[in-house]
């Protein structure tokens, strides 16, 4: 049995940059060790292909939406059947994992729980190689790249036991990783969240692989039916500040800074009944906010 099954559903690999930086992200995932199974789900061009290249497991004829794109609740259900890791880790296409990640994982409790985390942005453009020493990369991401502090995470890790009951969310579009957040606290698992022991790798890419997408790079009709499922605003609202546990390089402790203060309190305010009047009157000071600011333009 391994010690953890890495689980993903990559893009085709047809588009030079995009097949570059997912043979990076395979790499990676499969130079973590024995302990490590990486399974690849799909059936876009090049993803059979490339999981015999590069040691992972494939897993074929995905569950998909009109829009030909991947359903995660059919991959999470797939990865809990198939996998023999002790605990799954669903990872986006795109990351890179080094050694520091396995290191973080056996710090975990053996217990119910979402591991979860944030990244560091990267412009990456040449093949890499994985040998267990990673060290030196970890230093360049830190020095040259940028910590994303946005609402989502990259990668979640959990027994593979766990069913989290995930709706018929689209692969790569967002909504979900929020959901998936909000859905841990809701069951009464620890949330934590590994950034602080973790250099977690993203390597830059443009949206182009996003059907009828508008606005920002990712927006469209699927973004928005993601967002249907995860109940948009009673569910989208949870981000890693809204983690119960931090995974520092020495323990694991509470989350009990302002940040965290401040995001458990913004959570009590969308999600309890009672706290409907004050949304009501905090939406009421906003429109009026808006509205002074248009007249301040318009003048």
């Amino acid at each position: 049995m391994a010690q953890l099954t890495v689980f993903s559903i990559p893009k085709g690999f047809v588009d030079p940059h995009i097949s570059l930086i997912q043979r990076n992200a395979v790499r990676s995932w499969v130079g973590l060790g024995a302990d490590v199974e990486v399974m690849l789900m799909g059936d876009d061009p090049g993803v059979a292909e490339a999981a015999r290249e590069l040691g992972a497991m494939h897993v074929g004829d995905p569950a998909k939406n009109e829009f030909g794109t991947p359903l995660l609740d059919w991959a999470f259900a797939q990865a809990a059947e198939r996998g023999t890791g002790e605990r799954l880790c669903y990872v986006n296409a795109d990351i890179l994992l080094l050694t520091d990640f396995l290191n973080a994982l056996r710090r975990l409790p053996a217990a119910p729980l979402l591991a979860i985390g944030q990244r560091w942005d990267c412009d990456i453009t040449e093949p890499l190689e994985f040998d267990g020493s990673d060290n030196r990369l970890a230093a360049w991401a830190r020095s040259h790249g940028k910590l994303d502090l946005g609402s989502g995470s990259d990668y979640f890790v959990f027994p593979r036991e766990t069913d989290f009951a995930i709706p018929a969310f689209a692969v790569g579009r967002p909504g979900w990783d929020n959901w998936m957040m909000g859905r841990t606290l809701e069951l009464g698992f620890p949330l934590i969240d590994m950034t602080p022991s973790t250099t977690v790798i993203h390597q830059n890419h443009d949206y182009g692989h996003v059907a009828s997408r508008s606005g920002s790079n990712w927006e469209g009709p699927e973004a928005d039916r993601n967002r249907e499922l995860a109940g948009w605003i009673d569910r989208y609202v949870h981000s890693p500040a809204n983690a119960t546990h931090l995974l520092t390089p020495t323990a694991l402790v509470p989350a009990r800074s302002p940040r965290h203060v401040r995001a458990k309190a913004e959570e009590f305010l969308a999600l309890r009944p009672a706290a409907a009047p004050l949304r009501r009157l905090l939406r009421a000071i906003r429109r009026l906010g808006a509205g002074r600011d248009a007249a301040r333009a318009g003048s």
